[in-house]
């Protein structure tokens, strides 16, 4: 049973488009890596989002006053 909503999408898919299970495995692997890979993008971009929003991007990089004041 696929508990995820991507896994069944995912399953809809291949079963629209492959008929062969060479096909179907090769299919099914890349679009779990693509959406692997669309979940990693997603948090580093979150993670920027919460760095930027708590000013820790603020201090520019190569500045060694400590001041985060601009300059």
């Amino acid at each position: 049973m696929l508990t995820r909503v991507t896994d069944a999408i995912i399953e809809q898919i291949i079963d629209a488009t492959c008929s062969d299970s060479r096909s179907r495995h090769f299919f099914r692997h890349a679009l779990h890596g693509l959406v692997r890979v669309a979940k990693a993008e997603q948090l580093r971009e979150m993670r920027q989002d919460v760095e930027l929003a708590s000013g820790a991007i603020s201090q520019r990089a190569g500045c060694d006053s400590g001041s985060i004041e601009p300059t």
